[in-house]
């Protein structure tokens, strides 16, 4: 006997995209659209991620965040207070004259058409040094 379901229904219903499925796939969308007939210098579609622990001696960590208009390399700069600090690649090890700061990092990519900056990381505070006196309490 012929039954007229198709082999969907045998499947039951579809599954219900996750909303972290769908930030995923937005997110997809929007790097690999519709390009441009003409390069263009990247575009910023989610900033970067700073990570780690506000103390000195700790590795903090930069995500390059996501980009549009295919970068072919990415730079990171490391701020204190905004102000440039000596640093480069995607980690950073938190400097004793960091101490008492805001960190952020600020993420660059590149391609054959230019250049483009992203906004700055979220900040992390590095813990201010105690002094000879605070340790001995």
């Amino acid at each position: 006997m012929r039954s007229d379901r198709s082999a969907r229904d045998d499947e039951g219903p579809a599954p219900v995209p996750q909303p972290s499925q769908v930030r995923a796939d937005y997110i997809k969308e929007q790097v690999h659209g519709e390009e441009p007939s003409a390069l263009a210098p990247p575009r910023n579609l989610d900033v970067p991620y700073l990570g780690g622990d506000g103390v000195v001696g700790a590795t903090l960590t930069c995500t390059m965040g996501v980009w549009g208009g295919q970068p072919t390399d990415y730079a990171y700069a490391w701020k204190s207070d905004g102000a440039d600090v000596a640093g480069s690649g995607d980690s950073y090890v938190v400097a004793p004259t960091d101490a008492g700061h805001s960190m952020t990092c600020v993420v660059t990519a590149t391609n054959a058409a230019g250049s483009t900056a992203a906004p700055p990381s979220n900040a992390i505070a590095v813990a201010a040094a105690q002094t000879e006196s605070q340790r001995r309490e």
